[in-house]
C-alpha cells in the first residue's frame, strides 16, 4: 500500500514532528459551494455572549440550505476542534432556522 494522502476529504501531511491533518480543499471548495468565496476572515467564529433561540429572526430561511450548511460544518470540526462550539450552538436550530441563523453560520 502506498503513503496515505488524502483521505474522506483530510489531507495528510508527514512532517518530522510528526502528522498534521488539514482540511484546506474542503475548505475552499465549501465556500464555492455555498457563494462565500468572496467572505472575509472573522477572529472569532461567534460571538461569545449572543443569545440565540428559535423565534430570534424574522423571516424563517430556507431549512435545506441551512442543514446542509451546518451538516458541512460538523464534518469540519474534525480538524477544527474551535468551531465546535458555536457549530453545535447553531445546529439547534435545524427545525425552523431563521433567518438571524443562516447569518451566523455563515
Amino acid at each position: 500500500m502506498k503513503e496515505l494522502h488524502y483521505f474522506l476529504e483530510i489531507e495528510v501531511i508527514r512532517t518530522l514532528d510528526g502528522i498534521m491533518l488539514s482540511q484546506r480543499h474542503y475548505i475552499l471548495n465549501l465556500l464555492n459551494k455555498f457563494g462565500m468565496t468572496e467572505c472575509k476572515p472573522v477572529a472569532t467564529p461567534l460571538d461569545q455572549n449572543l443569545k440565540l433561540d428559535v423565534e430570534s429572526g424574522t423571516t424563517e430561511c430556507e431549512p435545506t440550505f441551512y442543514r446542509q450548511l451546518v451538516g458541512s460544518l460538523i464534518y469540519l470540526t474534525i480538524t477544527r476542534p474551535d468551531l465546535s462550539y458555536p457549530v453545535g450552538l447553531l445546529s439547534q436550530f435545524m427545525q425552523t432556522p431563521q433567518d438571524i441563523h443562516l447569518d451566523r453560520v455563515k
